[in-house]
């Protein structure tokens, strides 16, 4: 409840600045993203890297250099396990074979600083914060038992890229980076589900 009404204080604050920043532009971007799962993920959950993945961002430019607005996306990870033996009781091991798959969905509030922003250079470096609710599903079979389970949890990104315009005055261009996303999951005795997303795609001004 808290996270949601720190949402929507970010909100009210980016429509302000929006208001107060008439030369601004929304600006749309949409990125093909590949993931790889880090830490406990890796080890305890999915080791394979995800390339189903697609993330996009609406921000509106308050100033020159700072952006503010809204991330969503979709990852897809899936991992099936050779079969082995598993404890499934007291005094009982099954032999199975065992499948993950998780499925995160960030809805976050963003802001891209751009160092270089106003400026012609042909390359434009960013760095972008972003906090809100990572919506996971995660599903676990061993052999033909099991189900899933859905959450919503907070969940924190940090990122670093580069945009190239596709001219020297365009407001549209091509940009690739990176996120690590940490993903609190805390169900099942798992923690975090906490990913390296590596993207690129395109930008362009929504008006």
């Amino acid at each position: 409840m808290k996270l949601i009404k720190y949402l929507a204080l970010f909100i009210c604050i980016m429509s302000a600045a929006r208001v107060n920043a008439q030369k601004g532009q929304l600006k749309f971007s949409l990125q093909y993203s590949y993931a790889v799962p880090l830490g406990d993920f890796k080890t305890d959950v999915i080791t394979d890297g995800s390339a189903r993945g697609v993330t996009g961002d609406f921000l509106f430019g308050v100033s020159n250099k700072v952006s503010l607005g809204l991330g969503l996306g979709y990852q897809d990870f899936y991992q099936k396990y050779s079969r082995s033996l598993y404890k499934t009781g007291d005094n009982e091991i099954t032999s199975a074979v065992l499948s993950n798959s998780v499925q995160i969905m960030p809805v976050l509030a963003k802001a891209e600083i751009h160092p270089m922003g106003g400026s012609h250079s042909p390359v434009q470096p960013y760095l972008s914060l972003g906090a809100g609710v990572g919506i996971t599903t995660f599903t676990q079979y061993l052999g033909e038992f099991g189900g899933s389970d859905y959450t919503g949890k907070l969940m924190l990104q940090g990122g670093a890229g580069i945009a190239i315009p596709f001219g020297s005055a365009s407001n549209s261009g091509f940009r690739v980076g990176a996120n690590y996303n940490l993903v609190n999951y805390d169900k099942n005795g798992f923690g975090h589900f906490d990913n390296l997303n590596l993207q690129a795609g395109l930008y362009f001004p929504l008006r």
